[in-house]
């Protein structure tokens, strides 16, 4: 009888903590579904009111171009976290296991990276993709993405791979195969549930980022987080749109993390153990 009401008070504890942390979205939800009008209804209604898809259509058709959007934020991200997993993983690689430095200087510098505020970086890499005429363009954005991201990949999967025993790295060298081929055909393959779950933090910090995107996209390079701020006027707030052009953005990401999740906390085992 303890331990029954002992697991009743934990699993109640955790649905309240649930909702509390659900709540705004569930609010964004029930509003992207009402009318202008039953919005600023008092006292606010969450059932009592005819839902309507009219906000979804309106972000969605109109002009046009929040699908554009979105298909901007998909390539920017894919991009991003392409670029991050393939410099992190190699300078994880070369940072672990036999290979590893004396001074674990190298990885605390890297991660440094993922530390210093991002308004810090805005002006200078805006000098630069000016000068070089990339002001603007998909691929600029997804560099400065990138930039953050390769620091928390290169963290995750360096402590994975220095979980791998090295005398797997010593058989396969012993039968003459290169450290390219070692780490292409050996690490790699037992680390793919370390580079999933990188891959899930990079792109969803890719596409969350707001600063970096607002500062060096043009109007038609905006991404999903821009989109979703033009929807706030200086006198006017389309709270309809608002909303459901929030849910929308939010969409990929759940997608994303929900079919990653067994590979995500797999991913983060290693880490967590050490």
């Amino acid at each position: 009888m303890r331990r029954s009401l002992g697991n009743a008070l934990v699993y109640a504890a955790s649905l309240s903590i649930l909702l509390l942390f659900l709540a705004p979205i569930l609010w964004v939800l029930v509003i992207s579904f009402k009318l202008r009008r039953d919005i600023f209804t008092w006292p606010p209604s969450i059932i009592d009111f005819a839902p309507t898809l009219a906000n979804y259509a309106n972000v969605l058709s109109g002009s046009g171009k929040f699908v554009t959007f979105i298909g901007n934020s998909v390539i920017v991200a894919v991009v991003s976290t392409a670029i991050a997993l393939t410099v992190g993983t190699l300078g994880a690689y070369g940072l672990s296991g036999r290979r590893k430095p004396k001074s674990p200087a190298w990885s605390y510098w890297m991660l440094s990276f993922r530390m210093m505020p991002p308004v810090a970086l805005v002006i200078p890499f805006y000098v630069v993709f000016q000068q070089t005429g990339l002001l603007g363009h998909l691929g600029a954005i997804a560099l400065t993405h990138s930039v953050f991201s390769v620091a928390i990949v290169l963290w995750m999967t360096k402590s994975f791979f220095d979980e791998v025993p090295p005398e797997i790295e010593e058989a396969a060298i012993m039968d003459g195969a290169t450290d390219w081929q070692v780490f292409r055909l050996i690490v790699m393959p037992i680390a793919k549930a370390a580079l999933a779950a990188s891959a899930i933090f990079a792109f969803i910090t890719s596409w969350n980022e707001f600063l970096f995107a607002v500062i060096l996209a043009k109007s038609n390079t905006f991404t999903v987080p821009v989109a979703i701020s033009t929807f706030v006027g200086e006198v006017y707030v389309s709270w309809g749109e608002l909303a459901a052009a929030t849910i929308l953005a939010i969409v990929p990401a759940l997608l994303v993390a929900f079919l990653g999740q067994r590979y995500l906390l797999i991913g983060l085992a290693p880490g967590a153990v050490k």
